[in-house]
């Protein structure tokens, strides 16, 4: 498998991807989370199309903490983990603002469509694991799973 970096590599024989960070809740950086996400669902051996529904989730997800959790404050921290393994991405997503409620999170019925809502039933939809948690700074921690089957080895 060739990345986007033109590195050659057996990913399936490696250790997990992992990258972290910080980023502030500015919306300018969605384009760097968007990048992020791709790159880190090609190293988990996500096709293309499945890859582009990810992107928009974690989109919708990164942008809700902005929105939601920090009222479209920009200088706010949005803490980040990507981890790349064969066959699995693994996202959190963690915010310093105030915890929510997993029961007060839910998605609009899709009879409802109007702008705004829906995000949530995309970041379900696409994901395999969606699971909110207090995080130690108070805030909400958002952790996304997304599994494929193992590619078949073309020499067996």
């Amino acid at each position: 498998m060739t990345d986007t970096t033109g590195r050659q590599g057996d990913h399936a024989a490696c250790a997990p991807d992992r990258l972290e960070g910080t980023l502030p809740s500015h919306p300018k950086y969605l384009p760097l989370v968007r990048a992020i996400t791709v790159e880190a669902a090609e190293l988990a051996g996500i096709e293309t199309e499945t890859a582009r529904h990810l992107m928009l989730a974690i989109t919708e997800a990164w942008s809700n903490v902005i929105r939601h959790a920090y009222h479209n404050a920009e200088d706010q921290r949005i803490d980040f983990r990507f981890e790349a393994s064969p066959g699995e991405l693994l996202i959190e997503i963690e915010d310093h603002a105030t915890w929510v409620d997993p029961s007060r999170i839910a998605s609009r019925p899709l009879d409802q469509i109007r702008p705004g809502g829906l995000g949530v039933h995309l970041i379900q939809s696409t994901m395999d694991d969606v699971a909110y948690t207090r995080n130690e700074h108070g805030g909400t921690t958002l952790r996304l799973v997304k599994r494929v089957a193992p590619a078949e080895d073309p020499t067996s």
